[in-house]
């Protein structure tokens, strides 16, 4: 956790750059010009929504915890080893299906600015990604996330800018747009087979968000790389801005690339000039950045973002690795050795994710949809397991094992179906050609070839790819809570309140403390804290004080007493630890002078 001194502000733009890598700056434009501004605006209300959760829910909840992995949270509320084992399993698939997106962005995108074949430009990336993963560390990662960040933008800015001047403003940008029915921010079809609706992007983005700010480890790791509980919020909520800025100009890149080709009546897409949608920015850049050394801006934001995504990815799987399997039965090797292991990971991880980006070649559809659709499908079941674990005391180790693998399997079975057996071709927006030279290869892009329509069990595959995360979150929770009921439920005072959240407390605070114990199955959150906090008092003491043991055991044994259930009794033995407390800390005061 880099010793728990890093700053809020770097550690901010390296969980940003985590989320927004390549795919968000070669995909997003692709989306916003082949079928307009759907996904632009609902989707920044979700995002908000999901960061400001995280640092609400489970930066409080995980980090007082002090963990290395962030499944190990998993193992310390199910007393079970197997549920940390399905959470290890679940990010280990996830983090191979990322990689494999954010690889295969720039190396589609790179293939028309230099010809550079996609096999070269994955190697490229996954030498130098695993090169300073492995050397630096996770401060090296954090640092040059930072670094990155301000790449990604630049280059971004670079091309809205020349875009905009070369259509004539930005007034005249979203007059082509509005002209050419490419503005459509709200649909509130309730239908969850439409792709892009008000719904599915609020509720799909914002469990995006959930899963990887609030329990991946690769963002867990950087929260609480900082030195306290309030930095880490306030780390987790400047993310909202930051993501909002990169993602609205990312959007207007699509935007502002659509009106310059319908104000030249010449789209290159359908022209022939690109293979396919996510080379469509490359080419623009190319076209409107012809002063010396632009274009390598951004090339290198584009870079920079699949390097920071990749390497982040990298390290954290193979921290999780480590620590929940290899550490057990490679703990006594030497912490040479330990660190070798480790590096090793990093490397074998990113080998994988490089095959899996071959695979993705063979996928159609915008990067943005491919990076949605496979984060969903993995992200959402391990944020379940959490939501499962903390929100419900009375959940079992059964239920969170087969919850997790039924959970997974589900949304995988899903978006690999609707990919690979019932290929998503959406219909495509009307363009012009009439603009491009005679001699244009035309491709017939804007149609969609007949297809046999779903029916019964296969109407699965016509789900929003924007619902898998959402998907994932209630299979677990739904079976895990079924299983849990079958097995025999947890006993509530065998689970320690401080792995739990308050959820009824929350929701109704208005409520006398008694009818809000009861929904939470007996668990009184407010004693629990306050006995927590003389743990802390306890702790503190023992490590500036070397007498006094007698007194420090008798307030650590009345702590001993949390779960009786006289309420009164409760009262009296916090209210006489915290005088016992205060005295031994005056008198220490007044020993010291």
């Amino acid at each position: 956790m880099a010793n728990r001194q890093m700053s809020v502000f770097p550690v901010t733009l390296s969980m940003v750059v985590t989320v927004l890598s390549a795919i968000t700056l070669v995909g997003t434009p692709a989306e916003m010009y082949i079928h307009g501004t759907g996904l632009m605006g609902m989707f920044l209300v979700g995002t908000s929504i999901g960061a400001v959760l995280t640092a609400v829910l489970f930066v409080p909840l995980l980090y007082p915890l002090k963990l290395t992995s962030s499944f190990q949270y998993l193992e310390l509320r199910f007393d079970s080893r197997a549920a940390k084992l399905v959470g290890t399993l679940i990010t280990m698939v996830g983090a191979v299906l990322y990689i494999g997106v954010a690889m295969y962005a720039p190396a589609t995108a790179l293939e028309t600015v230099t010809g550079a074949p996609i096999w070269l430009t994955l190697v490229l990336t996954f030498f130098v990604s695993s090169f300073y993963s492995a050397l630096g560390g996770l401060k090296a990662v954090v640092w040059v996330d930072s670094l990155q960040a301000f790449v990604m933008v630049a280059g971004v800015l670079a091309i809205v800018i020349e875009g905009t001047m070369r259509v004539g403003g930005i007034e005249k940008v979203f007059e082509i747009n509005q002209a050419q029915g490419r503005i459509n921010f709200f649909n509130f079809d309730p239908n969850p087979g439409v792709r892009h609706t008000v719904w599915a992007l609020t509720f799909g983005s914002m469990v995006d968000i959930l899963g990887r700010f609030g329990v991946s480890q690769a963002s867990v790791q950087r929260f609480c790389a900082v030195p306290t509980q309030t930095k880490a919020r306030i780390a987790v909520i400047l993310t909202v801005p930051v993501l909002i800025l990169i993602w609205i100009l990312s959007c207007l890149s699509g935007v502002v690339m659509f009106a310059y080709y319908a104000d030249k009546k010449c789209d290159p897409l359908k022209a022939g000039y690109v293979k396919n949608p996510n080379q469509l920015i490359m080419y623009f850049m190319m076209d409107i950045l012809g002063y010396p050394g632009v274009p390598g801006l951004f090339v290198g934001s584009v870079f920079s973002a699949v390097l920071s995504t990749v390497s982040s990815i990298q390290m954290a799987v193979a921290a999780v690795t480590w620590e929940d399997i290899l550490k057990r039965p490679l703990g006594h090797l030497s912490e040479v050795r330990q660190t070798y292991i480790t590096k090793v990971l990093v490397v074998l991880y990113g080998a994988i994710g490089t095959g899996v980006a071959f695979l993705m070649s063979n996928i159609g559809g915008t990067l943005i949809q491919m990076g949605i659709s496979f984060v969903g499908a993995s992200g959402g079941p391990l944020l379940g397991l959490f939501v499962l674990g903390s929100f419900f005391p009375w959940s079992n180790w059964i239920g969170a094992v087969v919850g997790g693998i039924v959970g997974l399997a589900i949304p995988l079975w899903i978006s690999f179906g609707a990919f690979f057996i019932h290929v998503p071709r959406s219909q495509y927006l009307p363009t012009e050609i009439s603009g491009c030279p005679v001699n244009t290869t035309v491709l017939n892009i804007t149609t969609v070839p007949p297809s046999v329509p779903l029916t019964g069990f296969n109407t699965v595959y016509s789900l929003s790819y924007l619902y898998y995360g959402c998907v994932g979150v209630a299979t677990v929770v739904i079976v895990g809570l079924l299983v849990s009921l079958i097995t025999g439920p947890r006993a509530t005072k065998e689970t320690d309140p401080k792995y739990l959240l308050p959820l009824f407390d929350w929701l109704f605070c208005c409520l006398p403390r008694r009818c809000r114990q009861k929904l939470q199955c007996g668990i009184d959150y407010e004693n629990a804290k306050r006995f927590s906090n003389n743990e802390d008092i306890c702790k503190n003491i023992s490590e500036n004080t070397k007498g006094d043991e007698q007194q420090i055991s008798m307030l650590q044994l009345e702590d001993d007493h949390k779960y009786t259930s006289d309420d009164k009794g409760l009262s009296r033995l916090q209210r006489n630890s915290e005088e016992a407390a205060e005295s031994l800390i005056e008198n220490n005061k007044e020993h010291s002078l």
